[in-house]
């Protein structure tokens, strides 16, 4: 089985880089567009704030790219509040047609990593229904939680 790690290239954004700013908008957006996102929310504004909050300490927004193509996006961070000490994935998204060929579990693993080296043993997301399966292969389970209609799953890494 090909290893996509090797394949793969994991851009921080920063607006540091404008071009990986303006490459986080664009997916942002088509992440956004097949989401739940309230009708009357403004995508924009919603993008702006996650890049206003790179800043802080313990939050990482990465993109995801292939052979001088971007193909997905995460946004993590050590969560201070609703489970002090877990990973949070708050954002993440593969491209369509780059979807169920390893690319979603290449990017999870690179965050878990990155979660393992600053002591953090346990993951949680709130997930869209539509990402559930997917969620479950990784070997996340459901926590009988709910947030805004999605299942909060949990998993030791």
């Amino acid at each position: 089985m090909e290893i996509l790690e090797d394949k793969a290239e994991f851009i921080p954004v920063t607006t540091s880089r404008p071009d990986s700013v303006s490459v986080f908008l664009d997916l942002g957006r088509d992440y956004l567009s097949q989401s739940d996102l309230p009708p009357d929310s403004d995508p924009g504004k919603f993008l702006q704030s996650i890049l206003r909050r790179q800043a802080e300490p313990d939050r990482w927004l990465f993109l995801l790219k292939h052979k001088d193509k971007h193909i997905g996006l995460v946004h993590a961070k050590i969560d201070q509040d609703e489970r002090p000490g877990w990973g949070y994935i708050l954002e993440f998204f593969i491209v369509p047609d780059k979807r169920r060929a390893g690319w979603g579990q290449t990017l999870f693993n690179h965050v878990a990593e990155i979660l393992q080296s600053r002591g953090v043993n346990r993951v949680w997301l709130a997930s869209a229904p539509n990402a559930e399966a997917f969620w479950y292969s990784l070997g996340f389970r459901e926590t009988g939680e709910m947030e805004r209609d999605q299942k909060i799953m949990a998993l030791s890494i």
